[in-house]
């Protein structure tokens, strides 16, 4: 007899039981799990809000929360297939325990990550943010070679120091002074 209320339930994501309370469906998002390569399906889960006393409402369940409400009364416990259970304690307080939906339903997909090696990509190299195609040019510049106009000025400078020093040697520092 309660088997109504599930159909229009998901359907409308919504139900509103006046005098029990609302069913409502809270949808969590799909979840990444990186290290194992998945997308997690998005959960849902189903949340009991107890009526308040707010002014009675009537709706298409009213008759069947009714019939609810006295069930409750009666044996303290109501099962609606495909939804949960609703249960009342000793005090007149409604609760709900809300069935578990299946993973099969919802099983995780394998996602991995496709990288074209001539498509452009961004990549993290330590702290920064780059392309492959920076990195790429970064690796195969070739290294220029270094200036060595130094070496030529000192090779220059130690050949006439030694000239100068062999015509001292061969002719004296008298010999040198008339040159200038």
């Amino acid at each position: 007899m309660y088997n109504i209320i599930a159909p229009s339930f998901f359907q409308k994501k919504n139900c509103v039981l006046p005098g029990i309370g609302s069913l409502s469906i809270i949808t969590h998002p799909a979840e990444t799990d990186f290290s194992n390569t998945r997308i997690k399906s998005p959960r849902q889960e189903i949340l009991f809000t107890p009526a308040g006393s707010n002014a009675p409402v009537f709706n298409e369940f009213s008759a069947i929360s009714e019939m609810m409400k006295r069930h409750l009364d009666e044996e303290n416990r109501v099962e609606v297939l495909g939804i949960g259970t609703f249960t009342q304690d000793p005090s007149g307080q409604v609760s709900f325990h809300s069935i578990r939906i299946d993973d099969v339903f919802t099983e995780p997909v394998t996602a991995e990550r496709v990288i074209h090696k001539d498509a452009p990509h961004a990549i993290l190299v330590g702290d920064k943010e780059t392309t492959n195609v920076q990195m790429t040019e970064y690796f195969t510049e070739e290294p220029t070679a270094p200036d060595r106009w130094w070496l030529w000025a000192v090779t220059l400078a130690a050949a006439g120091i030694i000239v100068i020093t062999l015509y001292i040697a061969q002719n004296g520092l008298n010999a040198l002074a008339s040159l200038f």
